[in-house]
């Protein structure tokens, strides 16, 4: 089901001048529609901040995908570096949010008043052969909001 008949069936349309929260989220939840997933689910609201931990009102989309499902699908790479698709879609990186490691990072997008951040993690470990072996599960969280 497409997320804005999901959005007016929930009653979570809105009118008002500004983006309705789970707007903020609709380019993220739509091109994760299209991997094969475990969870896929967008939630307006009030959500705590996976970059610093405060409480801040948008929306938050929840995405889980194993290696098994998604043979020969890409997970959408949504950073904005130069010449990517988000940089065409007018997303910008947000210099100040972004950290990598092994396995998973984070990372913030700006377009016009909304800040995104996204989290992904694919977590991996040092077999005792010294081999790196990565999960099969992937997860990812996005949290928008206006600035």
């Amino acid at each position: 089901m497409k997320l804005h008949a999901m959005l007016w069936l929930a009653g979570l349309s809105s009118f008002c001048l500004q983006a309705a929260p789970t707007d903020l989220c609709e380019h993220f939840f739509t091109a994760l529609e299209d991997v094969p997933h475990v969870v896929l689910s967008v939630t307006a609201g009030d959500f705590v901040s996976t970059w610093d931990n405060a409480e801040y009102s948008g929306c938050e989309i929840e995405f889980e995908t194993n290696d098994a499902l998604r043979v020969d699908t890409r997970i959408p790479d949504f950073d904005a570096i130069q010449d990517s698709e988000m940089h065409r879609l007018g997303w910008r990186i947000a210099q100040e949010i972004r950290a990598d490691g092994p396995g998973s990072g984070v990372f913030g997008l700006e377009k016009e008043s909304v800040l995104c951040v996204v989290r992904w993690a694919q977590p991996a470990h040092i077999d005792d052969d010294g081999e790196i072996v990565q999960s099969e599960t992937f997860n990812m969280t996005i949290q928008c909001r206006d600035t």
